[in-house]
């Protein structure tokens, strides 16, 4: 088969283009550091390199939720700790109360204390986080949870919903826990009628015990302050349980985060080392091309008869 001379030229300029063509992307690499610059460049791994992109993605939200979460929660328990604290003071008030040793004049002063411990439970319970949302509404967080109706008793406003937050692609964890729950209430029996009492009812009928020296009210008081301490005491544990498990999600987010970077890191980011290398072998062989197509080219009829 004959080849003319077009046609040789023809063959080494594309030859050449092509060449031009690799180099130039290898550089366009080495400028971004990417080894995939163009989805049609690579199609698969292209895909694994957004697949890869979208589930960090997924674990900086987790992250930015669990940060949320602990600051919630960390409200949360500080407004349960100090809850705690006074209810044993309450209690203790209650357990002196019961004496028959104590005065008509030592009720009194106790009732005192009372009233102001009562009022400090109720800033607890309406205590909110560094948002300003009320900490024990449930979902309604915007809402003052404990208010007084319009007979002046203190009734939970907020609802019975608990929020759940994505931690990562298969759990969740309860943002919050409903006030009722928290500042519970108690079953009381009176003349074999049972009746369900209010967390702030209860120390309001301690008081009323105290000021009337009413002493059957006030072992009854006794025992309903002990109930609604020992339930202040499970709420803790349970926010204790929930930070806990916060936290352990936090370090298994942590290596999820190093595990897709890692991955993410050898599917997108360019090895310097090995793409010079190739680079500096490809320009070579341009150059060695384009010396030969210039010498080939000045070459005459005369040259081959020699």
């Amino acid at each position: 088969m004959k080849v003319s001379t077009s046609q040789i030229f023809e063959r080494a300029t594309t030859q050449m283009a092509q060449q031009q063509s690799k180099v130039a992307a290898m550089q366009a690499q080495l400028a971004t550091g990417k080894q995939v610059l163009r989805p049609s460049d690579s199609p698969e791994q292209a895909g694994m390199i957004q697949r890869l992109s979208s589930a960090l993605n997924r674990q900086d939200v987790y992250s930015s939720n669990l940060d949320a979460i602990n600051s919630r929660l960390g409200a949360e328990e500080a407004a349960l700790m100090s809850s705690e604290d006074v209810m044993q003071r309450v209690r203790e008030l209650a357990v002196q109360a019961s004496s028959d040793t104590m005065s008509v004049a030592d009720r009194k002063i106790i009732a005192s204390e009372v009233t102001a411990l009562r009022d400090q439970l109720l800033s607890l319970a309406n205590a909110q986080d560094v948002s300003g949302n009320y900490v024990f509404s449930g979902s309604m967080v915007r809402d003052q949870p404990f208010t007084e109706d319009a007979a002046g008793n203190l009734v939970y406003q907020g609802d019975q919903n608990r929020m759940l937050v994505d931690v990562s692609d298969q759990r969740q964890l309860a943002l919050n826990r409903p006030g009722n729950e928290v500042f519970s209430s108690v079953i009381r029996e009176t003349d074999g009628v049972s009746e369900r009492v209010g967390f702030f009812q209860v120390i309001d009928d301690f008081n009323a015990a105290l000021l009337n020296q009413d002493s059957g009210q006030l072992q009854n008081s006794l025992a309903e302050v002990s109930e609604l301490t020992l339930n202040m005491a499970v709420s803790i544990a349970d926010v204790g349980s929930r930070l806990r498990i916060s936290e352990l999600q936090t370090d298994s987010l942590a290596d999820a985060k190093l595990r897709y970077q890692t991955l993410l890191s050898g599917a997108e980011d360019l090895d310097y080392a090995t793409a010079i290398t190739q680079l500096t072998s490809e320009i070579m062989s341009l150059e060695a091309g384009q010396s030969s197509f210039a010498k080939i080219s000045q070459l005459t009829l005369f040259d081959y008869i020699r």
